[in-house]
């Protein structure tokens, strides 16, 4: 199971990440979009903690072949 930060770097490099409407928060000029995006607030996350369309290994690896190359 991925971590906190983990689903944060995976929902920010989705490009199917698409925030739950249901997920209100007031963004202040602290905040913004991209602090709280994570899969846990994206409709294709589950109640059961994992990706409905089975995406966080495949863009954790992505990002993890990306800084390989660097």
């Amino acid at each position: 199971m991925a971590s906190k930060e983990q689903l944060r770097k995976v929902a920010t490099h989705c490009d199917e990440y698409n925030m739950k409407e249901d997920f209100s928060v007031e963004l202040s000029s602290d905040f913004s979009v991209e602090d709280i995006k994570s899969c846990e607030n994206c409709i294709h996350f589950t109640r059961d903690h994992k990706c409905d369309i089975d995406l966080v290994d495949k863009v954790l690896s992505s990002l993890a072949m990306e800084l390989d190359k660097r």
